[in-house]
């Protein structure tokens, strides 16, 4: 508050990192995102004359996946085992948990047991919140409930551990399994082959959904409250919401619960339903966890996606199959799991008919109150690449919409 009035600041934009395990990352991830913002202000025109305070988000998060760049969970670090046991030491925090997985490891290719045990342990920690049928940005009952082979099955992609189709889904689950087999899932940590394969994407999965809930209680609980003091302490400025990844679910909870005023949110590859905002999603009356969202925004809501999102695109195949969501494209717009950092806002009223993140100097139809689904496939390689100057040009554009 006093960094706001010193500089006379008309705007705050508030950035939230998704996941991560280390502070200076998300440091890093703002200096460059701000850095972008300085490359591109002169040509936002209503920018010009305003003058911004940046505030930086940190919260405890998971390194959830590795870069998109990587091989998934073990890339560099051995042989499959090795790599697996890297990804529990990155995303099991308690001591005692991790070292009961890293410890059942070697039987895992060869004991039932060993699997019944290693996902018996992985469930302990999920939050119960995160488990509802009935909610397209929640995890299937059965991630919680469903026997351990089941689970081995799903995660391994629909075939059996004895490679006969089965388990989940069975003949009919393969059939839409073409990009995967295409090596799309590493990238992003999700892989599809044989148990080591299988168990990496149930810890993923798991710390997926345990991350999930989180981000929503650091929105609810802590982004929620700052924007409230903020507001009271300096009432003139304006206030905008930046969450990349599990920060856009953070920073969209925020924007729900606060009661201060919300000049525009900016949500960069974020990681929850491409349903979080909708309006009867199911035919039958179904409303998104945020639908309030758009409505309660004095500026735009923007949404970047594409399906060059990896870890996004990919999020979801392993709840779709527990699930039994067997239909084409899984993880596209016609999943029922599928997320909005891939397919963008979906059955939402409040939506402006999606359109192209635009090079520096182009010209957006925003609009307040309305939600921008914005296809990034020409400037987003990947889950975190969100601090190009096209994507800060755009979050400009955006904050200067209203007001």
């Amino acid at each position: 508050a006093a960094l706001i009035a010193d500089e006379k600041a008309t705007d705050v934009l508030v950035l939230t990192h998704g996941w991560n395990n280390d502070p200076a990352a998300a440091r890093a991830l703002y200096k460059s995102l701000m850095s972008s913002f300085g490359a591109v202000r002169s040509k936002v025109a209503r920018a010009r004359g305003r003058r911004f305070v940046v505030l930086g988000m940190l919260w405890p998060s998971i390194l959830w996946a590795p870069p998109d760049d990587g091989e998934g969970g073990g890339a560099g670090l051995g042989d499959e085992t090795e790599g697996l046991r890297a990804l529990i030491e990155q995303q099991v925090e308690e001591p005692s948990r991790r070292a009961k997985l890293i410890a059942l490891l070697p039987a895992l290719e060869t004991s039932p047991e060993a699997r019944a045990e290693f996902v018996k342990v992985l469930r302990a920690k999920l939050p119960a919140g995160a488990v509802d049928d009935d909610d397209p940005d929640s995890a299937p009952k059965a991630l919680r409930t469903a026997d351990a082979e089941t689970i081995f099955d799903a995660a391994a992609g629909g075939q059996s551990l004895t490679g006969a189709t089965a388990g989940v889904g069975g003949a009919a689950d393969i059939g839409g399994m073409g990009a995967f087999d295409e090596g799309e899932g590493g990238a992003a940590g999700f892989s599809f082959g044989g148990i080591l394969d299988a168990a990496r994407n149930v810890v993923n999965t798991m710390t997926y959904y345990t991350m999930k809930e989180r981000a929503g209680v650091v929105g609810t609980k802590g982004i929620a409250a700052l924007l409230n003091r903020l507001h009271e302490a300096a009432p003139e400025a304006r206030l905008h919401l930046v969450g990349h990844s599990f920060g856009g679910r953070a920073v969209t909870a925020a924007a729900d619960k606060t009661t201060a005023p919300v000049s525009s949110v900016s949500l960069l590859q974020a990681a929850y339903s491409h349903y979080g905002m909708a309006q009867d999603w199911d035919g039958a009356g179904a409303r998104g966890a945020f639908f309030r969202v758009p409505g309660r925004t004095e500026g735009p809501v923007i949404v970047t996606f594409t399906r060059n999102d990896k870890a996004v695109g990919l999020a979801y195949p392993v709840a779709s199959r527990i699930a039994r969501q067997v239909g084409v494209g899984i993880g596209d717009a016609n999943d029922k799991y599928g997320g909005i950092g891939r397919n963008g806002a979906l059955k939402t009223p409040a939506s402006l008919p999606a359109g192209a993140l635009l090079d520096v100097g182009g010209e957006y139809a925003f609009a307040p109150g309305r939600v921008s689904s914005l296809d990034g496939d020409r400037f987003i390689s990947g889950h975190s690449d969100v601090t190009g100057r096209q994507v800060a040009y755009a979050v400009l554009c955006a904050a200067t919409t209203a007001g």
